[in-house]
């Protein structure tokens, strides 16, 4: 479902290059669960945001459900996001809201009907036993 195929990440600075990832390889199968850990500038979050190509790599592919994700764009890049939830390291919560509200933000503005956010939330409340 998710691959990373000898995965390259250099940020290039003013004074030097900065390696943040080099030659990763892993496969994600569906249904599969991953933490990724490691000490800060890892070049975890690095590797994380490219599934959603909120960072591309220097080398290598990143593969979601056999597409290439460096080489979606636009309009297809958009409409791919849509179907990858992700939760940043440091995420803000509405504090207005309960937890069902805020995990039904991101659908409600997707334009989700009623029944299926319902649904939908209460399968990722079970999934993670809240």
């Amino acid at each position: 479902m998710i691959e990373f195929k000898n995965i390259y990440k250099t940020f290039k600075t003013k004074h030097s290059d900065v390696h943040a990832l080099q030659d990763v390889s892993l496969t994600i199968e569906k249904g599969d669960i991953f933490g990724v850990i490691g000490f800060s500038g890892a070049g975890k979050s690095t590797l994380v945001r490219m599934v959603n190509a909120l960072e591309i790599p220097t080398g290598g592919t990143v593969t979601v459900n056999g597409r290439n994700v460096s080489e979606l764009k636009g309009t297809d890049l958009r409409k791919f996001r849509k179907n990858i939830g992700m939760i940043f390291q440091h995420f803000n919560l509405l504090e207005s809201k309960t937890v069902f509200q805020n995990i039904a933000v991101p659908l409600e503005l997707n334009h989700w009907k009623k029944d299926k956010i319902v649904a939908r939330v209460n399968e990722l409340l079970k999934f993670v036993e809240l």
